[in-house]
């Protein structure tokens, strides 16, 4: 991963790109005490990651992130900052990571296998947020999904590639509907809506139709729950946040996300 360090000490530049040797993957291409240089830079250079200091005189570290996202939108923004009090802003500009200073070689190497969960999602042509409201993207545009056509893919994102049986997934969506042949009717006109609308965006290879049920093709997407998985398995961080709002048989999953050790 190619990346640049701005910060306007150059003592906290050399001890960067001290820490970062040995990290194999990780490859600092510039290094600048100002905005204006890294700017330059970025114009007539790529890179993958931009490791910023918010603190800086004249453009500061999060007007350098605008205008590092105006040149290149996948660009992984890192901030780095000695106070917490930017997280606000942070998140308005949608940084990628946050670093405290003073760091260590352990926190790059800690951010380094976030940025890599990045870089990789950007490789897939789909991403999917799962954390707050329901959200299907593929190359970065929305997919207009509606209704039960999008809560059907909602609920096969939480199974993570496995098959989901059409009744599983009927009685989970219609819960207040008895099964029966006739009312599973309903669910496969909202089956049809789903894979048109996939067809019409060119998004078919989403969805898996097995002879028993569906399937998301994890293989072609990432998501923000996948994410949280992952981390969660290595450092049984507990889920604190919004999942799948919109539907009430998501509050189920989120009450053992809530409680999982």
């Amino acid at each position: 991963m190619k990346a640049i360090i701005v910060d306007d000490e150059y003592l906290m530049i050399r001890k960067f790109v001290r820490l970062s040797e040995g990290i194999e993957d990780l490859l600092i291409v510039g290094s600048f005490e100002n905005a204006s240089g890294a700017i330059r830079f970025a114009l007539e250079n790529s890179f993958e990651a931009a490791f910023i200091d918010i603190a800086m005189p004249g453009t500061n570290g999060i007007e350098l992130a605008k205008e590092l996202r105006n040149i290149n939108k996948d660009v992984i923004i890192v901030f780095i900052s000695a106070y917490d009090d930017y997280l606000w802003d942070f998140n308005k500009i949608g940084g990628d990571y946050y670093i405290l200073k003073p760091y260590d070689k352990e926190t790059l190497e800690m951010a380094m296998e976030r940025l890599r969960l990045l870089l990789k999602r950007q490789e897939k042509e789909y991403y999917i947020q799962a954390f707050g409201r329901f959200l299907v993207m593929k190359n970065g545009r929305p997919l207009p999904l509606t209704g039960k056509a999008k809560e059907i893919l909602a609920f096969l994102v939480t199974k993570r590639g496995r098959e989901a049986g059409n009744e599983e997934i009927y009685s989970t969506l219609w819960e207040n509907r008895p099964y029966s042949n006739v009312n599973m009717t309903v669910y496969y006109n909202a089956l049809r809506r789903l894979k048109s609308i996939l067809k019409n965006e060119d998004a078919e290879d989403l969805l898996i139709s097995t002879r028993r049920g569906q399937m998301l093709n994890t293989a072609v997407a990432d998501c923000d729950y996948y994410s949280w998985l992952d981390d969660h398995m290595k450092t049984g961080l507990d889920f604190k946040g919004e999942f799948l709002t919109e539907y009430s048989w998501g509050e189920t999953i989120l009450a053992d996300m809530m409680i999982e050790k």
